[in-house]
């Protein structure tokens, strides 16, 4: 951690089963990281949940994500995640990232957005009085949203999944990195994912048959959605930012 309390540091080694064929992490593996140190700063302040007054409890939630990759960890490497709450109101916190290797550079930024929901009901609740003033006002944006993606106009790759236990997070849904996972499962290795931005709309349940749907390149984007092939619900809606393989991604 650091002096601020309300700025978290966590370290972390890239180890070897979090590489892929180059030897270096890919953004899956950046926001499990992202993740757990948004988890560990929440555990150490005593905001990783709340009680309801009817006896139930409330967790986070993420509702969407941003993350800009300015390079991918190597195999073995120190970075550190520094992650702090950057905004709030009534019912929504905005929790900030940066990404950093031994040396300080910059490896990654990222910004996301989380509800508090009722773990019994599934549905949003205020956010508890324990978390007013809980915002390093102080502190600069590591990333702002841009707009939120689109739907696709056309689709050029489709991918059918089904959740399988393993995707599952501990309120028993389907873990929002692995949303991210199915988007990018199945499109080609011509280009190096640069940047992603997550909206993501409903949850997925062990079980659960997912199609995972991806637009042409244009201009060096992508839009991508997920929805469940059973009623046709969109799960998530992503963009994404490609660059030359040649790029480091």
């Amino acid at each position: 951690m650091t002096d601020d309390p309300l700025v978290w540091s966590e370290p972390f080694s890239i180890r070897a089963y979090e590489v892929g064929p180059d030897e270096t992490a890919s953004v899956l593996t950046v926001c499990d990281l992202l993740q757990e140190a948004a988890g560990e700063h929440a555990r150490a302040s005593d905001r990783e949940g709340f009680p309801l007054p009817d006896g139930g409890w409330a967790t986070w939630v993420l509702s969407r994500l941003r993350v800009v990759m300015h390079r991918r960890p190597a195999m073995r490497e120190q970075i550190a995640v520094e992650t702090w709450p950057s905004a709030m109101d009534g019912l929504r916190a905005s929790r900030d990232f940066r990404v950093t290797g031994a040396d300080g550079a910059l490896l990654a930024a990222a910004t996301s957005l989380w509800f508090l929901i009722d773990v019994d009901r599934r549905r949003p609740v205020r956010l508890p009085a324990a978390m007013e003033g809980f915002a390093a006002a102080g502190k600069s944006r590591a990333l702002t949203f841009d707009e939120p993606p689109e739907t696709p106009t056309q689709v050029e790759h489709s991918t059918p999944f089904a959740v399988r236990r393993s995707d599952l997070d501990r309120v028993g849904h389907a873990n929002n990195v692995r949303f991210v996972e199915w988007m990018l499962e199945g499109l080609p290795d011509d280009a190096g994912l640069r940047e992603v931005e997550v909206l993501y709309r409903s949850e997925a349940v062990y079980g659960d048959k997912v199609v995972s749907e991806a637009g042409p390149l244009i201009e060096g984007h992508r839009f991508h959605q997920l929805r469940r092939a059973s009623d046709g619900r969109t799960l998530a809606l992503a963009r994404t930012l490609w660059t030359p393989c040649s790029a480091p991604s």
